[in-house]
């Protein structure tokens, strides 16, 4: 069988800025997100409210996703952040509430629902 986990390595800004500080680890596995989060930095470190902190970070992931998908899609970077943005708005649900188990069993990839059944993406679980 393949070994299909890819390493990532650090960017290079990361060598170079003293200050630079990782913030999220994340892997697929068991058919759902696995990571680490470097949860209370700005809030210890600064007068920001850390929601709305990872609220910043988490957008700007989806410009660099948008933008870096060019390269392997040759997709519009514009267009790539708008269905980004819809995927985003539809699994937080449009009110933002937390996911119930009720969410979950509706959106169960056995029972029909429409995650993307035996993909590498992220299931609820």
């Amino acid at each position: 069988m393949t070994d299909h986990r890819k390493p990532l390595s650090p960017p290079p800004e990361v060598e170079t800025d003293e200050f630079s500080v990782e913030m999220i680890r994340g892997w697929i596995a068991e058919r759902g997100l696995c990571c680490n989060l470097n949860l209370g930095h700005w809030h210890r470190h600064s007068n920001v409210d850390e929601r709305q902190a990872w609220g910043v970070l988490l957008a700007d992931l989806c410009r660099q996703i948008a933008t870096e998908l060019q390269d392997v899609t040759q997709d519009d970077p514009s267009e790539s952040l708008r269905i980004l943005v819809e995927a985003l708005l539809s699994e937080l649900g449009r009110d933002g509430a937390p996911q119930t188990d009720e969410d979950s069993e509706q959106r169960d990839p056995q029972a029909g629902g429409d995650s993307p059944a035996g993909s590498d993406a992220p299931q609820r679980q």
